[in-house]
């Protein structure tokens, strides 16, 4: 995911204006600066509204950005009388879509976002890198849900999942590991427990991003 597809999923989950320096820390882009000249040019091609305005996040008056209102209700579907909204685009349970939500769940929480993988062209390397508050740094493997043979599928795809997690453990032993997957799937919600065992021996958090957003962990 590019910086830029950081910045405008943020705003995406947003429904008033952020000034640069929230923006910057739920997107996980830094520096600042960044979030400046990605925010400017976006404003120079109409794609969002950008204005001194109260902060959403932190109640400042300052420079400000938002999605216009048509883009960003399509991007934050909700239930409406008549049945809910189907948003275009990939569903909420893609491992991009997993990804930039553990991204800003992290990001909120005072972690330095290092690295970022492309999921959807399926780039090597860890699928995220973060430096928490304390210095530590985490390194978490992302899955979605697939539809066609979605049993088989979350299976294999929760396996690997665990071999990341083994061979990052043998490149690095002092790094914090993590799995983030999308919530509310069985096959995912029965794997989880009878891996216990595993955690025990080899310590690892599994985020779990739900269709809302929101994001626990455990």
């Amino acid at each position: 995911m590019s910086n830029e597809e950081r910045v405008l999923s943020a705003l995406q989950r947003e429904d008033e204006a952020v000034c640069d320096d929230c923006l910057s820390r739920i997107s996980g882009v830094r520096p600042r600066q960044q979030v400046n000249k990605i925010c400017n040019s976006l404003h120079r091609t109409s794609r969002v509204e950008r204005d001194t305005a109260p902060c959403v996040k932190c109640g400042r008056s300052k420079k400000a950005t938002r999605l216009p209102k048509a883009e960003a209700a399509q991007g934050d579907p909700e239930r409406s009388p008549d049945g809910p909204v189907q948003a275009t685009g990939p569903p909420w349970h893609c491992e991009r879509n997993v990804q930039a939500r553990v991204v800003a769940h992290l990001s909120a929480r005072g972690y330095s976002i290092l690295a970022v993988a492309d999921t959807a062209a399926r780039s090597p390397g860890k699928d995220i890198v973060a430096v928490a508050p304390d210095g530590r740094e985490l390194w978490v493997s992302v899955k979605g849900y697939r539809e066609k043979s979605p049993n088989m599928q979350a299976r294999h795809s929760f396996a690997e999942a665990l071999l990341d997690l083994v061979l990052y453990r043998g490149e690095n032993p002092q790094v914090d590991l993590a799995v983030a997957l999308p919530d509310g799937f069985r096959t995912y919600l029965g794997l989880a427990p009878r891996v216990n065992w595993l955690r025990c021996k080899m310590p690892f958090r599994i985020y779990w991003v739900a269709e809302s957003g929101k994001v626990r962990s455990e």
